[in-house]
């Protein structure tokens, strides 16, 4: 029996993106914004509170509350959650294989950028923008 991947939108062509020869990384749409700049503030500090999180990336209660859950379900963060009287306290960690995930996307950014330096480089010195480029190479 054969099943199609291309059934829902977008499934299918995922294994198809690819830099040159090198695929994008699995955890791409995991570490989509906002979430790599979650993951980023907690890997600044320990114990980050949910409410900090809040305040310093400026996003509501009810969307922090959802990236934070993706990010728990796939083991990236931990969550410790404590009482303070009546008031429940969320703090934040990234685990080891958060840690070393996120670190492997970052090393793959930088990679790809440095692989693009030349052409936007290229493209900046010779007065042509890269989207004239690109649309020119069609």
């Amino acid at each position: 029996m054969q099943v199609d991947t291309k059934s829902r939108r977008g499934e299918g062509r995922r294994d198809q993106v690819t830099k040159g020869s090198e695929k994008l990384p699995p955890d791409a749409r995991l570490f989509a914004h906002p979430r790599l700049e979650i993951c980023g503030a907690i890997a600044r500090r320990a114990g980050v509170s949910f409410r900090l999180l809040c305040d310093e990336l400026e996003l509501s209660d009810g969307n922090l509350s959802a990236h934070l859950r993706a990010l728990e379900n796939e083991s990236i963060i931990a969550v410790e959650r404590t009482f303070d009287g009546r008031r429940r306290l969320s703090q934040y960690r990234l685990t080891d294989a958060g840690r070393d995930r996120l670190r492997a996307y970052v090393e793959w950014v930088q990679s790809f950028a440095r692989a693009l330096e030349p052409h936007v480089a290229e493209a900046a010195s010779g007065r042509v923008s890269v989207v004239a480029r690109l649309d020119s190479e069609r």
